[in-house]
């Protein structure tokens, strides 16, 4: 086992590679850890046989304190290596299969939907919150959700900022695989395709991406609404509240709410 980065772990790396997040207690990706990922991806893209990447996720969310200073009017351009991470799971050459074992919501489930295939365990959390912070989700899951669940099921996550069990998002299209252990699932599905070969799979994928509906102005307004909000006063407020909840560990992101 090798580690290229503090906070992503990586398990495997041959024909399959494996990357694990270790976000500790709280679970928040910070714009360092986005880098950090972008970079794993980066060199394992640039083989000359790219292995299946297998994701292992747990995300609450983005770290609220960076999302704080944008608000106070952090530069825009410092969260450029979310774009860059999440760009690297959509366009990565081969395979990539996400397992989310606990949860992936906000910047954690943006980060899924890029990826190929999802697989998660029935009792986990998938969704958007950010609409209960005052924000929207603001790295492309406005604009990659619809494609996979629908407009309606995509409008009442978004709109909700509710979570769902890994056995609703499975119903919804947005889970393709459930198991009680989906880090083995995903391993046993990545040694398959492996099988298959990374110029095959290659091939396949910009093949589906060609059946992509989406416009670059669909990132671009989902960019603008998003700074729209940022830095209003209603959603500095939110946004202390939510951290001022998760230093007293009572953080808003493990709310369930009503959806099944």
């Amino acid at each position: 086992m090798t580690n290229d980065s503090d906070r992503w772990v990586v398990e495997r790396d041959g024909a399959i590679c494996m990357l694990r997040f270790n976000g500790g207690p709280r679970r928040t990706v910070t714009i360092g850890d986005a880098a950090d990922l972008a970079a794993l991806l980066a060199a394992r893209a640039d083989r000359e046989a790219p292995p299946v990447l297998i994701l292992v996720l747990d995300v609450l969310h983005a770290d609220l304190t960076e999302v704080r200073e944008m608000a106070n009017g952090r530069p825009i351009n410092d969260w450029a290596p979310w774009v860059e991470a999440i760009s690297a799971i959509e366009n990565y050459p081969s395979a990539v299969i996400v397992a989310v074992p606990v949860q992936a919501s906000c910047g954690g489930l943006e980060m899924s939907v890029a990826a190929d295939i999802r697989i998660a365990a029935p009792d986990a959390l998938l969704g958007v919150m950010e609409t209960r912070m005052g924000i929207l989700p603001g790295a492309g899951g406005t604009q990659r959700l619809p494609e996979l669940v629908g407009r309606g099921d995509a409008a009442l996550l978004v709109l909700s900022g509710d979570l769902i069990s890994g056995t609703e998002a499975h119903r919804m299209g947005l889970v393709q695989l459930l198991a009680d252990d989906p880090v083995d699932r995903a391993l046993q599905l990545a040694a398959r395709l492996a099988q298959i070969g990374p110029s095959v799979l290659r091939a396949a994928k910009r093949a589906l991406a060609g059946g992509r509906a989406r416009t670059a102005d669909g990132f671009r307004n989902e960019g603008r609404a998003f700074l729209s909000l940022v830095g209003s006063d209603s959603t500095k407020a939110r946004l202390d509240g939510w951290l001022s909840d998760q230093e007293n560990s009572a953080s808003p992101a493990l709310d369930r709410g009503p959806l099944p």
